[in-house]
């Protein structure tokens, strides 16, 4: 069910999702209607834009369109919505955002190229959508997302828990949704930082029913604390196009977005002796949507991307890889209404066609493909259920199936998955709730996992043709409470996966994948927020995530216990922000993981509006120069060096 979600200042602040109130579903009804639809967001983009510009961290009741495949929002599981622009010291990548949400940690090694985990499910295991489209992993790491340069996001909705129901096949551990930004006016921002000389600049322009932006970044290497070089430089090309209409009773939409990365570099404790590059990580996605105001929903969306890797190592032959595919998804659903009851079916497809996938040595041209012309098709059904029993409680439940097959070579392989969620939303009184979410979730192996035989930044991994899928079930109980200036959430959670699939070591550096009998994961999440003036908002978390194979071996990726503290006091003139953050020992080393010591890190940043269109922010990202592993991978080297930044930001009011 499409819904409005309200965030009051304290809950902004505390970046989660508030409370359902019995408002929401009156208000469904009119939210069906794409017209409104159009005009609400124009005004609420507006009113975004203008608060950023005046007080970041004060932010009105907006709506958060990122959301999965289903247009039902998941109001039972651990949802919440961020935003780049709000974040304090401007990070340096969606990584560096969005493992500021609890229970989400880094992985693998360095650099903007890498992933995260949710919950201790990392890698496949997690979906990412960008306009609505899955985005497919094209590495052993998992999806990355650096290809979305951060100043052009608009809504982040992060999902902990299996999600597939809402989001999809693949939401196994839990769903990151990401919509584009919207320009509705004339728009600047550019920006330096000391560390890897970094600079930006985007440009943006447009009005209710179009926007455009363009945007250029890049940095070259910088270094640790104690001076040891990181390989870190990358130059990004990125745009985005959007456009919406009216066809009488039907509202159209179309996105654009191409994204070109050269030069990436991995940086790990091989180089400089060992260098691995990206030359080219480039991506095309568009999207065309179209929607009634009787609910009825229609989307075709496509993604090109192309990956390539260069390794050169001493003693050795230079080594290249490239993985490429073409990937088109649609979506067909209808929102249906009767009383207290508001039901979402639909179908979606997922494919991908021309996948390959090649390695070379000495000669980019000396290839050979172990994918050539790989394809996958996924067809799913799903349908969700939202039923406002009473005035205090509120039911969710629905499902999702699928059918996947693939095809290389003359092999043909196909599977069938079900998931299952049911959600409760209990709200006794208007400044508290409690949650309980049950959900089942599942994920197929990648043709690369399956196929793909060659060189990675890792290491050399053989592909394994027997991998079965993944399938997980969870459970996630939940209380928030809103006292006026003072608010807090806290989530106990458990996830049990069977047929996790793992890699393991097949030979010196060489790793090969496998399905694991049992995994078990569990946890909990806790966010504290207080405003004891108008001026002062703090914030604070924690999180634990916990996970082991069936033979009791840690799991990889699962982040250390991580607390922050964040607080901004707001002047008519200036903000400032601050951010403090500590990482407890990781003493529990899981597959290619080493342990690590404690750290406290601290970001803090200064923002001066001249003008209400014209604002300068100055930012400290490590601003007491810590040296201090960036993940627990074992060859992860240091995060960077001490950085000094500053953005200006104009836009026409």
């Amino acid at each position: 069910m499409s819904r409005t979600l309200q965030r009051s200042t304290l809950a902004a602040i505390l970046g989660v999702v508030s409370f359902a109130d019995d408002a929401s579903l009156a208000r469904a009804a009119e939210e069906s209607d794409p017209r409104r639809k159009a005009s609400e967001t124009a005004q609420a983009d507006a009113e975004r834009n203008a608060l950023q510009s005046e007080a970041p961290w004060v932010t009105e009741a907006i709506r958060v369109t990122a959301r999965g495949t289903a247009n039902d929002y998941p109001s039972a599981l651990a949802s919440e919505a961020i935003s780049f622009q709000e974040s304090i010291a401007s990070p340096s990548d969606f990584q560096d955002l969005i493992t500021r949400v609890p229970g989400v940690g880094a992985t693998g090694q360095n650099g903007i190229f890498e992933t995260f985990s949710i919950r201790g499910s990392g890698a496949n295991s997690i979906l990412i959508l960008v306009g609505g489209m899955p985005i497919t992993a094209q590495r052993r790491a998992g999806v990355p997302v650096a290809f979305v340069e951060p100043a052009l996001l608009g809504d982040i909705n992060v999902t902990r828990g299996p999600s597939v129901a809402h989001f999809g096949a693949g939401a196994l551990g839990g769903a990151i949704s990401i919509e584009p930004r919207w320009f509705d006016a004339p728009f600047v921002e550019g920006g330096y930082a000391t560390s890897g000389d970094e600079s930006n600049l985007t440009a943006g322009y447009g009005s209710d029913n179009f926007s455009f932006a363009a945007s250029h970044h890049e940095a070259g290497d910088s270094e640790a604390p104690d001076g040891t070089p990181l390989n870190t430089s990358f130059r990004r090309e990125s745009a985005s196009l959007q456009m919406r209409t009216q066809l009488g009773d039907f509202n159209l939409d179309a996105l654009i977005l191409p994204s070109r990365t050269e030069n990436i570099g991995k940086s790990n404790t091989r180089f400089p002796n060992r260098t691995t590059t990206y030359p080219e990580d480039s991506h095309t996605l568009g999207r065309l949507r179209l929607r009634h105001a009787n609910g009825f929903e229609a989307a075709l969306r496509v993604h090109d991307q192309y990956l390539g890797t260069y390794n050169q190592r001493p003693g050795r032959d230079d080594e290249f890889a490239a993985v490429s595919s073409f990937d088109i998804g649609s979506t067909v659903q209808q929102t249906l209404e009767h009383g207290n009851f508001t039901t979402n079916i639909g179908i979606e497809y997922l494919g991908r066609e021309n996948v390959d996938a090649y390695d070379a040595v000495v000669s980019v041209l000396n290839r050979t493909y172990s994918l050539k012309n790989g394809s996958e098709d996924g067809w799913s059904l799903f349908a969700l259920t939202d039923w406002q029993a009473s005035a205090k409680v509120a039911l969710e439940f629905g499902g999702r199936a699928t059918r996947n097959s693939q095809d290389h070579d003359g092999i043909h392989s196909s599977d069938t998955a079900n998931a299952l969620t049911a959600g409760l939303v209990y709200s006794p009184n208007d400044w508290s709730r409690v949650t309980a979410n049950l959900a089942s979730g599942f994920r197929f192996p990648t043709l690369e996992e399956r196929f793909y035989t060659g060189v990675t930044a890792q290491g050399e991994v053989v592909g394994n043709p027997d991998l079965g899928s993944e399938k997980s079930k969870g459970i996630d109980i939940g209380y928030a409470i809103d006292r006026g200036n003072w608010g807090g959430e806290i989530h106990l959670w458990r996830t049990n996966v069977d047929d996790l699939i793992q890699l393991i070591d097949i030979s010196d550096d060489v790793n090969g994948y496998v399905n694991v009998g049992h995994a078990k994961l569990h946890g909990g999440e806790a966010a504290l927020g207080f405003t004891p003036v108008d001026a002062l908002t703090l914030r604070g978390s924690v999180a634990v995530v916990r996970g082991t194979d069936n033979t009791g071996q840690q799991l990889y990726g699962i982040p250390p216990v991580t607390a922050e503290i964040e607080a901004r006091y707001r002047a008519s003139a200036f903000d400032v922000g601050a951010r403090f953050s500590h990482r407890w020992t990781f003493d529990r080393p899981g597959f290619e993981e080493l342990e690590r010591d404690a750290v406290n890190v601290v970001d803090a940043d200064f923002r001066y509006h001249f003008t209400p269109a014209l604002n300068m922010q100055v930012y400290l990202r490590n601003a007491f120069d810590k040296k201090y592993f960036a993940t627990s991978d074992e060859l992860s080297t240091y995060a960077p060096e001490r950085s000094i930044g500053v953005n200006m930001h104009w836009t026409m009011q």
